[in-house]
């Protein structure tokens, strides 16, 4: 059918393909459009469906609109499926809905129907798959699908076939088994059931779509695909009356409910009745749903069973279209029936939204009792086999239905909902004590901005305007006047309230002084001695030369009177330093100013016409719990500096303690071909000795390569410290990516399964290159040696140059000297290298060490020898280089630490400030000191879902305080407790 409708000249482009002639690739390829829809376009069957039916209501006139309302209604992309009383009428349909469909260009065909005479009338060409050779006399009609299900048209049945599959018993597998008997009646509804249950408890266990099917439900899954081939054997009538049942009179839909611990649904039966008093009942739909694995009371789970009983019923009343049908609903609930007819009482958001769904679609007295052995419906929430379902009344119904009369809902008991039902809300009684008129100012408390607390404020004055001319209206018999009744505020609404807002903020504060004042206008009738009476020295307001305006507002009198400004600005209203509403405002000004500073926030106070208290300070508290200026000026949290760990202030033998880090790339020239290498450096935390590795690439096996040769050289290591490779000084794009690529505990592993099983990784927090400063400035003095050597090399370098570039470099760095205290002194010792530790040179003039004496260095006894030089060099190190440790150069104080709770913004040097991600602090890992350094971040995610959750699994990140921003304390956020659990 696709083919047959055209797309629009201006849409073809959308349609474009390429083309190769004679399907030779090599050929340059021809861009073609196509000019009809397409299979395969997700567009078609929309676009298609639209032109049939377009072609029905411009031929309705000519053909009839019963043949409208067929392809309107009853078409199904290009499937057409109906049925009509008589035989002639399906003569007549089939006849002018073809004469119809080639106005429009469409042949309509493989026709199929339960009545031989009709299927004559149609051309042994048009008909349906297998019937075109058959004789309609003699043979029988083969089996037929209808819209997917199948139907034997000899007998007018829907039979199912169920081909299993060798499909793996995997989860995997048993979803496509499940899924694969295709059923959109329910009809199969409890036979479906237990594949479902079983499916749901591989999900509660959590296994894998490959893993294989546990033991314990083998057994059960063998059972029920065994009994899934006995439905060979089942039949179901597709027509709802029967043949011979003459002229229906009564027409009824009945729906069952029923729950059980294992799933809940429904069924729904059609009952009608002859003028004879002949009754016949038949399944119309069902549906079964499993119970979800979160424990749900039984009472619920019949009311979602109710409720699907409800969306099944409106389903079936518009796809039916039955006129003069009785919709009666049944469950063996009376915990269900009691909430339906309740009429009282209020429950909890469960049970309300449900009953509100079933009490707009229905009335209480539509619903009745049935017994539980008498109710089908157990069938759809506990299951069959297919032998309990041929033998059971899931396909007629129960027998009181095919009983003459239905016993009527008058008939049955009233339910009633337990007193002490949990479902139910607690009615609360509240006594008010009516005292003073004066406003709670708490209740601002939850207006975010200044505007809303005023719109809030303007609908309570609007209300209680409202109430005074209903009252005068009532005494005064008027009519009512609809213009009072519209629910808009305008511009003077807002004006009142913020009048009356802000004289009951300065009734609170100010309450003594605004009595004086008063006092002092009403003069005339007081005595000698109220008229004495003025605002105290001690008040705030005593220099302001304060008074009450005509609507009772506290204004500045000042000493501007004179002046040409507006009223406000010469007598601004006073606000306290401390309110809620004096907050609101602030933050409108502050918000005015687009988030400036303190004096721009402080020009826009005044200019609004406010007066505050303690204004500055006050405004500069607010600005720096502002969570906008934050992000965008507040510095990175810092905290005073931490003590050296153990490793860099106890003596230790060369390279016991290391600190590593990559650095590089360098361009070498093997033959024609240019290649990277890279220089992988070990500095000794105590001593600040370095050596130097050259690394073929920054893959974990050349790092494992470089790390065993210098074990070889240098001995085992203790404790190896690196910073993944994330923040490197002076290094390059492509060094950062490789190295944060790096399989770190492959790197780990695969050193200890060497031997060095005793090495002690520790990996600084990401992006804290602080915390490398040992090896980074380490870095930065071996690549100045080296580009003073490469300077100096005039020739292309190749890899024994480059590594002896490297060592030459090391050497270098290990001879300066770790102090330069007294080097201008000729008497005072050789500065202390190095060198002097991992080289032990006899030449280097020590005074005498203790134990051991200066004839020692000339001793034949090497060891006493070696002993003497490195005991030398360890008393020099503690008195000259260990004491300049002392001082902290910056972070000398401690700062506010972190807490879990905290909002913050990560630092990124990659990204403009605005675009920080936002996080939250999870946890803090307090330092020996007790002071917090390092936290673990849960990640701010933008991509949410519809109902506001996450899409994507919850990102941890850690990272240092130095790389965070605090936004928002958690002691400043509502809801989260001020103090450590």
């Amino acid at each position: 059918m696709f083919y047959q409708f055209k797309v629009k000249e201006d849409h073809r482009k959308y349609l474009r393909y390429l083309w190769w002639k004679d399907g030779d690739f090599l050929q340059q390829p021809h861009e073609l459009r196509m000019t009809v829809h397409l299979f395969g376009a997700t567009s078609s069957p929309g676009c298609s469906n639209f032109c049939l039916k377009q072609i029905a209501s411009d031929h309705a006139i000519e053909f009839g609109e019963d043949v409208k309302n067929f392809v309107h209604h009853n078409f199904y992309v290009d499937d057409g499926l109906i049925s009509v009383p008589t035989k002639e009428e399906a003569k007549n349909l089939i006849s002018r809905t073809r004469e119809m469909c080639k106005k429009g260009g469409l042949h309509l065909h493989k026709f199929i129907s339960n009545t031989q005479e009709v299927l004559e009338t149609v051309p042994e060409e048009d008909r349906a798959k297998g019937t075109t050779k058959t004789n309609l006399l003699q043979d029988k009609l083969p089996l037929q699908k209808a819209l997917g299900v199948q139907w034997c048209v000899e007998s007018d049945t829907f039979q199912f076939r169920v081909t299993l599959d060798d499909r793996p018993l995997t989860r995997r597998g048993i979803l496509s088994t499940v899924m694969s008997i295709y059923d959109p009646m329910g009809l199969l509804a409890p036979i479906v059931l237990p594949g479902k249950q079983i499916l749901q408890e591989l999900c509660k266990m959590s296994a894998d779509w490959d893993d294989p099917l546990p033991d314990h439900l083998r057994e059960r899954w063998e059972k029920w695909t065994t009994d899934l081939h006995n439905l060979d054997s089942l039949s179901i009538q597709r027509c709802y009356k029967p043949a011979d049942f003459g002229e229906v009179t009564t027409m009824q839909m009945h729906h069952f409910s029923d729950a059980s611990s294992e799933g809940y649904g429904q069924c729904s039966y059609m009952r009608i009745k002859n003028g004879e008093g002949r009754v016949h009942c038949i399944l119309v739909m069902a549906k079964s749903r499993i119970a979800p694995l979160k424990a749900v009371t039984i009472p619920r789970l019949e009311l979602s069973a109710a409720v699907v009983s409800i969306r099944v019923s409106t389903f079936l009343q518009r796809e039916l279209a039955l006129e003069d049908i009785e919709h009666i609903y049944w469950t063996d609930s009376n915990v269900v029936l009691g909430y339906i007819n309740n009429e009282s009482k209020r429950f909890h958001v469960f049970v309300a939204n449900r009953i509100c769904e079933i009490r707009q679609h229905s009335e209480s007295s539509q619903w009745k009792h049935v017994r539980t052995q008498d109710n089908p419906a157990d069938g759809a929430s506990r299951g069959f086999t297919v032998d309990q379902l041929i033998t059971s009344n899931w396909f007629t119904g129960p027998d009181f239905l095919w009983e003459e009369t239905v016993p009527r809902a008058d008939d049955q008991e009233e339910f009633e909902v337990s007193p002490g039902d949990p479902e139910v809300k607690k009615s609360m009684v509240n006594a008010t004590v009516m005292g003073d008129s004066k406003f709670d100012l708490s209740r601002l408390d939850r207006f975010p901005t200044w505007y809303r607390a005023k719109r809030a404020m303007a609908y309570c004055l609007l209300f209680i305007t409202r109430l005074k001319q209903r009252c005068q209206r009532k005494r005064t018999r008027q009519a009512n006047d609809d213009s009072t009744s519209q629910g808009k505020v305008s511009v003077q609404n807002l004006q009142q309230a913020e009048t009356e807002i802000l004289r009951h903020v300065q009734s609170e504060a100010f309450g003594e002084e605004i009595e004086i004042l008063k006092s002092i206008q009403r003069k005339q009738d007081l005595n000698d001695r109220q008229r004495r009476r003025q605002i105290k020295k001690e008040s705030r307001l005593h220099g302001l030369d304060t008074f009450l305006d005509k609507k009772g507002i506290l204004r500045v009198g000042g000493r501007i009177r004179r002046g040409d400004d507006s009223y406000d600005r010469k007598h601004p209203l006073i606000l306290p330093q401390r309110s809620h509403v004096t907050d609101l405002v602030i933050r409108h000004c502050h918000e005015l100013t687009a988030h400036q500073g303190r004096g721009m926030t402080l020009n826009q106070i005044r200019e609004n016409g406010f007066w505050v208290l303690g204004s500055s300070n006050r405004v500069a508290n607010f600005i720096r719990k502002c969570v906008i200026c934050n992000r965008l000026r507040s510095p990175a949290q810092l905290q005073k500096m931490s003590d050296l760990p153990s490793d860099r202030v106890l003596p230790a033998a060369p390279f016991t303690y290391c600190g590593i880090d990559c650095f590089g790339p360098w361009v070498i020239k093997e033959g024609r071909k240019e290649m990277k290498r890279y220089g992988l450096l070990f500095t000794c935390m105590p001593s600040r000795a370095v050596h130097i590795e050259t690394l073929n690439s920054l893959t974990t096996d050349s790092f494992i390569q470089g790390y065993r040769r210098f074990a070889a050289l240098r001995g085992p290591i203790r404790q190896l410290r690196c910073d993944r490779g994330t923040n490197f000084v002076g290094a390059e794009a492509e060094l950062r990516k490789a190295w944060s690529e790096m399989n770190h505990e492959h790197v780990k592993g695969t050193l200890m399964k060497e031997g060095c099983d005793y090495v002690q990784f520790t990996f600084n927090v990401p992006a804290a290159s602080h915390m490398g400063g040992v090896w980074e400035r380490q870095i930065r003095s071996a690549r100045r040696v080296l580009e003073t050597l490469l300077y100096q090399s005039s020739r292309q370098l190749n890899d024994e140059s480059l590594r002896t570039l490297m060592y030459e470099a090391a050497a270098i760095v290990n001879s300066r000297p770790l102090t330069v205290t007294d080097l201008n002194d000729p008497t005072y010792l050789a500065p202390l290298t190095p060198n002097h530790l991992i080289t032990m040179k006899s030449k280097v003039l020590l005074p005498p060490p203790g134990n051991f004496q200066d004839a020692d260095l000339y001793s034949r006894k090497r060891w006493r020898r070696v002993q003497h030089l490195i005991n030398e060099f360890w008393d020099r190190w503690r008195k000259e280089f260990l004491q300049n440790l002392q001082t902290r150069q910056k972070w000398t104080r401690p700062r506010r630490d972190a807490k879990i709770g905290d909002i913050v913004i990560m630092k990124d040097e990659n990204l403009p400030r605005n675009q920080w991600s936002l996080a939250r602090i999870s946890e803090v890992f307090p330092s020996t000191d007790g002071l917090i350094r390092k936290v673990k971040l849960v990640k701010g995610d933008s991509e949410l879902d519809d109902s506001g959750k996450r899409k994507g699994p919850v990102k941890e990140l850690e990272r240092p305080i130095h790389k965070l921003v605090l936004l928002l304390p958690r002691e400043d956020q509502d809801g989260f407790p001020t103090k450590e659990p």
